[in-house]
C-alpha cells in the first residue's frame, strides 16, 4: 500500500485503497506523505471523517513516524491539526465581545444543582484557556458539556474573522491555520475540507495532494456541510 501511495503521488494519479481494520493503513499512507511533502516542499492534506481518527493520527501515528523518518529526511517534518472555529475557545468572547448565552452563570456557580455545575464548568474553562497553548476543546480533560463550551466559543458564522477581530493576533483558530501554512502534513476533517473547497475561504494552505481517510463517509459529511434545509415552519 505504501508503494502504491508513493507512486500515485509521484505520477499525479488518483488511488483508491481498501484494507481491513488494524492493518496499518494510516502508517502506510503517512510514510510516503511525509517523504513527498519534505522532498517537494509542499504540504500534504490528510482528511478524516471523525475527530477520534484525527487524534490518533496527530497524537500517536505521526509522532512515531516523524521521529523515525527525521534522520532519513534530513530535517524534522512539521505537522499541524486544523479544525472548525467552534472547536477552539474564542478569546474575544471570553473578553466580553459577544453577549453571554447564560448571563447568570457565574452567580449560579455559587448556588446548587445543574446551574451550579454549569457555572463551575465555565469558570474551569476560563482558567484552562489562560494556560492552554491551542485552545482546542479536545485537549481539555475531563471535558465539559456542550452548553458550557458554547459560553467560550463561537461558530464560523458568529466569528468576526481575522481582519476584524481585536483578538486576531492571539486567536487560537487563526494560530492553528497559520501553523498549517508552515507545515508538511496538515490533518483536518471532511467537513472542514468541504468548506474550504466549496465556499472559497482558503482555510487550508495551497496543496496538490489530499489523502482522504474514512472515504466511505466523505459524501455524507460533505453533503451535510454544504446543504441547507427549508421547512414549512421556517417559511
Amino acid at each position: 500500500m505504501a508503494t502504491a501511495v508513493e507512486a500515485a503521488m509521484r505520477t499525479d494519479e488518483h488511488l483508491l485503497v481498501q484494507a481491513g481494520t488494524g492493518t496499518g493503513k494510516s502508517l502506510a499512507y503517512l510514510v510516503p506523505a511525509l517523504r513527498h511533502a519534505v522532498q517537494n516542499g509542499e504540504p500534504v492534506v490528510v482528511s478524516t471523517a471523525t475527530l477520534a481518527l484525527q487524534a490518533q493520527i496527530v497524537d500517536h501515528d505521526l509522532p512515531v513516524l516523524v521521529d523515525a523518518l527525521e534522520p532519513l529526511l534530513y530535517r524534522r517534518p512539521e505537522v499541524a491539526l486544523v479544525k472548525g472555529r467552534a472547536h477552539y475557545a474564542c478569546r474575544h468572547k471570553l473578553a466580553g465581545g459577544y453577549p453571554a448565552e447564560e448571563p447568570t452563570l457565574f452567580d449560579a456557580a455559587a448556588a446548587s444543582g445543574p446551574a451550579s455545575s454549569l457555572g463551575a464548568a465555565v469558570v474551569r474553562l476560563r482558567e484552562w484557556v489562560e494556560s492552554s497553548k491551542t485552545g482546542d476543546r479536545s485537549e481539555l480533560v475531563p471535558g465539559v458539556p456542550d452548553r458550557a463550551w458554547r459560553q467560550v466559543s463561537v461558530t464560523a458564522h458568529e466569528c468576526l474573522g481575522g481582519q476584524r477581530c481585536p483578538q486576531a493576533a492571539t486567536c487560537f483558530s487563526e494560530l492553528a491555520r497559520a501553523k498549517a501554512r508552515e507545515s508538511d502534513i496538515v490533518v483536518t476533517n471532511h467537513a472542514f475540507m468541504a468548506i474550504d473547497a466549496f465556499e472559497g475561504r482558503a482555510m487550508l494552505p495551497e496543496h496538490q495532494v489530499v489523502i482522504i481517510d474514512e472515504a466511505h463517509e466523505l459524501a455524507d459529511r460533505v453533503t451535510g456541510v454544504i446543504s441547507d434545509q427549508l421547512s414549512a415552519a421556517s417559511v
